[in-house]
């Protein structure tokens, strides 16, 4: 992982509060900064990556499969155009190795205290304070729970609608994930450190054969940063009994280090005088804008905010969320630096409120940042 000066002031304290307490930065401060131009000389395995497509085969036996080249020429149109044969019996994704649910404990023996929490921009890329949006698309119609079941795995929106849809690569917003998963889950989830992905933890497969296959920038079927830029995950980790809570937080391992060739987000507690205040943005991939495309929403704000197990922090928000935003980053700006607050958990009837409140619940806390301090500690 990039390594930052003064890293010692940044130490990692189990269960503590990790990051900065001066606010981050509002919407309206974040417009009028300069964007950050990179040399754009990308590192030649992502480029070797970008120009090439990876096919995983599994076969019966160990034998390493004859593979057929051959030239297309039904047309002339069609001279520059190969087919490419493998002798196979089955071909889909790399498989994932371990899928670990564990105590907070046993995490929080295995942290390096040194790990930094801020987040990495290489040199290359360009860092823009806001995304290159899209034209507005119409959201489904909102629907909501009865109130008789208090939470939900998927989360909704409240009007009117704030939501954009957008198309850039440049750094943080390249750092953004559609996650599938062998359940038949889509999901969000966001780069974290040099091989780690951060997501919600019901996304996590149950147990048996799994995989997991993780995209950035996912854009119309492919990644912006190279139709093969994409990595399926090696191993996972989550919390026990996962579901809606401020605990719903899962690491992926990927099998390509995606986040030392494109860089990575931070993470920071939250800090409740910062309630009601407009400084976060919503990142993901709501089926209800598109789920091919990514989506963000800033100017968010928390109204409420619960302490949870495993120290999680269930934060409440009303920013515009729905099936898809599944463990995609709830981030904020300390300067330069962008950090993720928490993650997409789901949806919440509050009946502490007089009236009751429905708010969708970002899962965040301390036990967020040590999960993440865990996994860069100790998947290189």
């Amino acid at each position: 992982m990039a390594k930052h000066e003064e890293a010692a002031d940044t130490n990692i304290h189990p269960l503590r509060f990790a990051g900065e307490r001066r606010r981050p930065l509002r919407a309206e401060e974040l417009v009028y900064r300069r964007p950050l131009l990179g040399t754009m000389k990308r590192p030649e395995p992502l480029e070797a990556m970008a120009r090439r497509h990876s096919v995983y085969v599994r076969a019966a036996t160990q034998s390493q499969p004859k593979v057929s080249v051959s030239r297309v020429e039904d047309n002339d149109e069609q001279r520059d155009t190969w087919r490419i044969d493998i002798p196979m019996e089955h071909t889909g994704a790399l498989m994932g190795r371990t899928n670990l649910r564990r105590h907070a404990d046993e995490f929080l023996k295995e942290i390096d205290p040194n790990v930094d929490f801020r987040s990495h921009r290489p040199e290359w890329t360009d860092a823009l304070p806001v995304p290159r949006v899209l034209p507005s698309a119409q959201a489904s119609p909102l629907v909501r729970l009865d109130q008789r079941r208090l939470v939900k795995p998927f989360t909704t929106r409240f009007p009117p609608e704030e939501r954009q849809v957008y198309r850039d690569a440049s750094w943080p917003w390249g750092l953004v994930c559609k996650i599938f998963t062998s359940a038949g889950l889509q999901g969000s989830g966001v780069l974290v450190g040099d091989r780690t992905v951060v997501t919600a933890g019901h996304m996590l497969p149950p147990p048996g054969p799994w995989w997991i296959r993780v995209v950035p920038a996912y854009f119309d079927g492919a990644s912006l940063h190279g139709a093969n830029v994409q990595s399926f995950v090696s191993d996972s980790r989550g919390y026990r009994d996962a579901g809606v809570a401020g605990y719903d937080w899962a690491v992926l391992r990927l099998y390509e280090p995606l986040g030392s060739w494109l860089g990575f987000f931070g993470f920071n507690g939250y800090d409740d005088d910062w309630e009601d205040e407009p400084y976060w943005t919503a990142l993901g991939y709501p089926g209800a804008i598109s789920s091919e495309r990514p989506s963000f929403q800033t100017g968010c704000s928390v109204f409420d905010d619960d302490s949870d197990d495993n120290g999680g922090q269930e934060l409440e928000t009303r920013a515009d969320l729905g099936p898809g935003n599944s463990g995609g980053p709830y981030f904020g700006w300390w300067g330069e630096d962008p950090r993720i607050l928490g993650v997409v958990s789901g949806e919440e009837y509050d009946s502490a409120f007089p009236s009751g409140e429905w708010g969708n619940v970002v899962a965040a806390g301390a036990g967020l940042g040590n999960l993440i301090s865990w996994a860069r500690s100790n998947w290189p």
